[in-house]
């Protein structure tokens, strides 16, 4: 017997996966594994054409608020005119320096690892400084979990409101944080997106996505209730959907036989009564066929039939060739009685001579009037003419 799997390290690759399919992690390109955010898409394009300068997207914790500020982030730097800066407060908190954030991806090589000019300069001059570097971008700030920012920073982004410097900010937090923060002093919010929660199709889809992306197909290893329950469990957040989904793939290996076996009970029990009748029957009819021996009535009566069927055959085929038959046999005796009758005799020989290719037909009309032009003995001379040719 094979040894149960009650101990699995690597479950991914035993379930046929290349890696984790349900890991919280942001997957690249974002725009293959971001489910219908059309309505969200199209608010932060108007945003950024309209140039306005602040706005604010909040979200529960998992709904995928980081997801769409990283989306918008690659379409941004697409643009060599825009300048996106992503920062999450969550990470940096109080030690986070906007201003260096900001500079910092616009140095050289030489500048981010020797000479270091930003770390240098007072904080009077490194607005100058930073307005050299853009040139003629403008920058794009998407702060992510916002509520973190000091009330130093926050003071900072206000200010930078008026330094000749163009500027775009996108803030994002939860409704109950953004609430209790400070952000809304920043600016009109000009954005206000609300990200809701995933329905089931939509989850479904961002499910599917990963798994394929991970060497799976479809929704394996759970079925389509079974995603129903999960997504329901997890109250229909994308984030908890992940982590339990991990968890029952997980499960599903550990017990993959007991759950087979448990599958296979319920499907016997969900057949209907009648159809395992019909089927034992037909089953019952087919063993009696093979079993059962011919007795000797019916194997007579089996001969008969097979000899009336040759004979059915035999007669068809003499139909067909009987015609020939006769006339062949009915010209040869009419040679034979030719040779030795002498009235058939004269019969053959006007056919020999008709048909031969030495002698041409004669016409009859040319005949007629060549015996009544003949004198009696001509007739008779020529007659045994005839005779003489023959024999």
């Amino acid at each position: 017997m094979a040894a149960k799997k009650d101990f699995v390290l690597e479950w991914d690759k035993a379930l046929g996966f290349r890696g984790d399919p349900f890991v919280d992690k942001i997957f690249a390109p974002i725009n293959r594994f971001l489910v219908n955010r059309k309505d969200e898409k199209e608010k932060l394009n108007w945003f950024f054409i309209k140039h306005y300068f602040y706005g604010a997207m909040v979200g529960e914790q998992g709904v995928g608020k980081t997801t769409m500020l990283k989306w918008l982030e690659g379409r941004l730097e697409r643009y060599n005119r825009i300048h996106a800066v992503y920062i999450n407060a969550a990470v940096f908190k109080e030690q986070v320096n906007i201003l260096h954030k900001m500079a910092e991806p616009l140095l050289s090589w030489y500048e981010k690892n020797f000479s270091k000019p930003h770390k240098k300069l007072l904080s009077s001059e490194f607005m100058a400084f930073l307005k050299k570097k853009l040139g003629h971008k403008s920058v794009a700030l998407l702060l992510d979990n916002a509520h973190h920012l000091t009330e130093k920073n926050l003071e900072l982004i206000k200010s930078l409101k008026k330094e000749d410097l163009k500027l775009q900010v996108i803030v994002a937090s939860t409704p109950k944080e953004y609430e209790k923060s400070r952000l809304a002093e920043i600016g009109n919010d000009e954005l206000s997106i609300t990200l809701r929660r995933l329905t089931f199709e939509e989850a479904k889809e961002m499910i599917a996505i990963r798994i394929r992306a991970f060497g799976g197909r479809g929704i394996y290893p759970f079925s389509e209730e079974e995603l129903k329950e999960m997504y329901e469990k997890a109250d229909k957040n994308p984030r908890e959907l992940l982590k339990i989904c991990r968890d029952e793939a997980i499960k599903i290996l550990i017990h993959k036989g007991e759950l087979l076996k448990k599958k296979a009970a319920e499907a016997r029990q969900a057949k209907p009564l009648k159809t395992k009748h019909e089927k034992s029957k037909i089953s019952d009819e087919k063993v009696d066929i093979k079993i059962r021996k011919a007795t000797e009535e019916e194997v007579e009566e089996d001969k008969e039939e097979q000899k009336k069927r040759f004979r059915i055959r035999f007669d068809f085929r003499k139909e067909e060739d009987e015609p020939k038959k006769v006339h062949h046999v009915h010209a040869k005796k009419e040679e034979r009685r030719a040779i030795h009758d002498e009235e058939h005799k004269q019969k053959l020989l006007n056919q020999m001579s008709s048909t031969s290719p030495r002698r041409k037909p004669k016409e009859p009309e040319k005949k007629e009037k060549d015996e009544e032009d003949m004198s009696e003995t001509d007739k008779l001379l020529k007659e045994l003419a005839e005779e003489f040719e023959v024999d």
